[in-house]
């Protein structure tokens, strides 16, 4: 009898799950199966594919360079992967206009080959396509969630990759007191996933700025310009999304259970001092003794959960105050305003501290 292992990896909670499989096999049947492609695979020379010690690195960034069979002479060089299919397979990309070719579909069958050291046939001839990963070599250790530098305009994230997205607490915190206030998880065209929304007038459009930048890691896109038409005025604001992610989807099912916006049950854990001063900036107004916040679209029980965590975790004095008919806002007293300062204030874009009370402006 001989022993053959298989290994699973597949994906669970973000973590590579390791599990390994051990059939005892007669002999004869791994002779007789030996022309299988799975036994073929496992007794392929691993190094056979390899590449050199920083070949890649070695070449110039941001170039595809195309070499001859023998790897060691370029034939080609193109700026991008587009240039190359125009060139390399000319009939392939004869119908397609440029916006169309540089398009991520119709350029599969150029960088499915890219840095896979495999023989390309192409309509000039063999070659092998390398291209400079262009990998950090940053050895520093950085803090999670401190360094997230803006991707819009790179290129499509794989669903691997969104699945691999986490939240930091900052960043989470922010995007709590968004949803809570004037932002929204929406539907995206062309994934199953949800995507973060928040539009402000052109008035408190350095506030979406200022959010943008705590989020532009998320994003794919700028901020873009839009307009509303009421009583036959138009007015015009700033509005942005992010890219589509599991989380969004996640914090979808939470705040949205039966579609409708809802205070979620968990909102204790959920409002950190950073959530609430998004909540603030977003659906506060500023009092001549004490804060409102405008929280006339939840139901009077909602409302009422979100106050008892102002009370209970916070220790402010709060009541509700009746708008108008089933539409109800929590009132802050003057009296916890100063503790309301304390904890919110390091938070605050400077644009939003009216609100607070500490600089003059008018309220919203």
């Amino acid at each position: 009898m001989d022993i053959l292992q298989f290994t699973i990896f597949f994906h669970s909670n973000y973590n590579l799950v390791n599990y390994s499989f051990i059939c005892l096999l007669p002999y004869y049947n791994l002779k007789q199966y030996s022309s299988n492609r799975l036994v073929r695979r496992y007794s392929t020379d691993k190094t056979k594919n390899k590449l050199p010690a920083n070949f890649l690195n070695d070449l110039e960034k941001d170039k595809l360079f195309v070499f001859q069979t023998d790897k060691k002479t370029i034939a080609y060089v193109f700026n991008n992967d587009a240039d190359a299919a125009r060139f390399l397979t000319p009939q392939k990309v004869a119908h397609l206009s440029l916006d169309e070719i540089k398009q991520n579909k119709n350029l599969q069958h150029i960088r499915r080959v890219v840095n896979k050291n495999v023989l390309t046939s192409t309509e000039k001839g063999k070659f092998y396509l390398f291209k400079n990963p262009n990998y950090s070599t940053c050895l520093a250790l950085v803090i999670w969630g401190t360094y997230l530098t803006s991707t819009v305009g790179t290129k499509i994230i794989t669903k691997q990759e969104r699945e691999m997205v986490k939240l930091p607490n900052f960043q989470f915190g922010v995007i709590i007191g968004i949803i809570l206030s004037d932002g929204y998880l929406g539907a995206s065209n062309r994934s199953v996933n949800k995507r973060l929304f928040l539009k402000q007038s052109l008035k408190g459009s350095k506030y979406l700025l200022f959010v943008f930048n705590l989020l532009s890691h998320y994003c794919v896109s700028y901020p873009y310009i839009i307009y509303s038409t009421r009583a036959g005025v138009k007015s015009y604001g700033l509005e942005f999304n992010t890219r589509a992610y599991p989380i969004f989807t996640e914090l979808h099912l939470l705040f949205y259970p039966k579609g409708i916006k809802l205070i979620p049950h968990n909102i204790y854990e959920l409002l950190s001092p950073v959530a609430l001063a998004h909540l603030i900036m977003g659906d506060g107004s500023s009092r001549e003794y004490g804060l409102e916040i405008c929280t006339d679209s939840y139901p009077l029980p909602d409302i009422i959960r979100l106050m008892n965590v102002l009370v209970i975790r916070y220790r402010l004095i709060c009541t509700t105050r009746l708008k108008r008919e089933n539409q109800y806002r929590i009132y802050i007293s003057s009296k916890s305003m100063k503790k309301l300062i304390l904890i919110v204030k390091p938070y605050m874009h400077e644009t939003m501290m009216y609100k607070l009370n500490t600089t003059k402006g008018s309220s919203s």
